[in-house]
């Protein structure tokens, strides 16, 4: 009895168990806290509501009753509809190309010239990390799909001559990088811009450029790390870890690359390249992506012989798979339709605004990213994180001066790279699967990550100065 009692006090709240928390708190906030407005005015230049930083004033009190708190948790839902329903599409659309066992090829097959030429394994390890990186940017591999692999890069890595955490290293940590570079991700980048009133997908060149600098950086940290350790076994942070018995899928290991599996990649990478056209030069925006992902689906499972009773029921199955996503957008934005029908939304940006006021947009830029990073923490969900947080940050950037696009990339860089350290990410899990201890896991990444922080900043910084747009 002791034992399930303190495993129990060890276990992570789901994340619905903390978006609800946050929706009391948010309730409670209303009593307590005093009612306020700024006045919104339409921004010709941009054609955008703004708020007029001088007209804050206070309001009487509206406090939400317990009622009205579950009220809300209906109309957030309803309200985040179009954000919801975009989920679904990707998720099922991403599902069914996944079941068709392409992603598993593709993966499986890169693995395999790998483990067949050693003399080339720093070439192929390059290449692995660069492609990975590059499909992560695009929300179209993340740590589900990759995560199913760590066995096989794990075992690859050890027989090449070096050890678990480069197996690691070279399969999830380039996806988690990917994902925080984000270019095309509609479950991240998609959702903070379509609070934040931005074009979809714009500002695309910057984040191509973040996406070869972090992708560069982290080749170089890993292939450091690799390279010391085949050449002194000793160094190696595993070293003395029994691998003899690691399980490794070789049904996944040995997908065939069909005809069918080729093309079905070749019309995901039409799909993102059209996406990308349709976005940038035809004012496409959340519905027209949605349709190209239900569009790829029906291609894909004609393109592999499926009855349209199997792509049907396969879309079926990937929609239970963006439930909890689509769900956790919704209940986050309970936490804005608690504060909008309390009037402290306004009141809480107006001390915010408050607290940074005098501080330079560089400084401010810094605090907005470790509040974002810290977030993660709690909201491991991009897309919930954005829900809850961009609608604060973007009349907090509008406040201080700040374009809207470098609020965006900071919560783009405070949800994805930390990812790889909140012990509320899928790193638990991929350690666990490769037999790495946290501690030894954590002595190799924190350098990492402290360079990445640099790094961000960094390019906060550029943003801040070009006035990224």
């Amino acid at each position: 009895m002791k034992t399930d009692t303190s495993k129990k006090k060890r276990e992570i709240p789901h994340i619905l168990v903390i978006l609800l928390v946050m929706i009391v708190l948010a309730t409670i906030c209303t009593w307590i806290f005093p009612a306020g407005s700024y006045t919104r005015v339409l921004d010709e230049a941009s054609g955008r509501q703004v708020i007029d930083p001088a007209s804050f004033q206070y309001l009487p009190k509206t406090p939400v009753g317990p009622f009205k708190m579950f009220v809300c948790l209906e109309e957030g839902l309803i309200s985040a509809a179009n954000i919801t329903f975009l989920i679904f599409c990707a998720f099922s659309s991403l599902y069914l190309l996944e079941k068709t066992g392409a992603i598993d090829a593709a993966i499986a097959q890169i693995v395999r010239k790998t483990k067949d030429h050693p003399e080339y394994a720093n070439i192929f390890i390059i290449i692995i990390m660069i492609a990975l990186s590059i499909w992560g940017s695009t929300g179209t591999m993340s740590y589900e799909e990759i995560i199913a692999f760590i066995p096989i890069f794990v075992a690859v890595s050890i027989a090449l001559g070096y050890d678990a955490m480069v197996g690691v290293a070279i399969s999830v940590v380039p996806v988690g990088i990917g994902f925080a570079s984000a270019t095309v991700n509609p479950f991240t980048i998609g959702v903070a811009q379509t609070i934040a009133e931005l074009p979809l997908f714009s500002g695309l060149g910057y984040r191509i450029l973040i996406l070869a600098v972090m992708t560069l950086l982290t080749i170089v940290y890993v292939m450091r790390y690799a390279t010391m350790i085949k050449k002194n076994p000793t160094k190696s942070l595993t070293y003395g870890i029994d691998y003899s018995d690691l399980a490794v899928d070789e049904s996944r290991m040995n997908t065939a690359m069909t005809t069918e599996r080729k093309l079905s990649l070749v019309c995901l990478l039409i799909a993102v390249i059209i996406m990308g056209w349709g976005l940038i030069t035809q004012g496409w925006y959340i519905n027209e992506v949605a349709a190209i992902f239900m569009i790829l689906a029906i291609v894909v499972g004609l393109i592999n012989h499926w009855s349209a009773n199997k792509i049907a029921g396969t879309l079926v199955e990937g929609l239970s798979k963006g439930v909890l996503s689509a769900v956790i957008v919704g209940v986050a934005r309970t936490v804005l339709t608690i504060m909008t029908a309390g009037n402290i939304i306004d009141t809480l940006i107006h001390g915010c605004v408050s607290l940074i006021n005098g501080l330079s947009l560089y400084a401010s830029g810094v605090g907005m990213l470790v509040f974002q990073t810290l977030l993660n923490l709690l909201i491991p969900s991009g897309s919930g994180q954005a829900t809850v947080s961009m609608p604060i940050m973007t009349p907090i950037a509008d406040l201080i001066g700040m374009n809207r696009q470098i609020a965006v990339l900071i919560f783009q860089f405070g949800d994805g790279f930390s990812n790889l350290l909140w012990p509320t990410s899928f790193m638990v899990v991929a350690c666990a699967m490769a037999k790495i201890p946290l501690n030894k896991y954590y002595k190799w990444l924190l350098p990492f990550m402290g360079i990445c922080f640099i790094f961000q900043c960094l390019f906060v910084f550029g943003a801040i100065a070009m006035g990224y747009c």
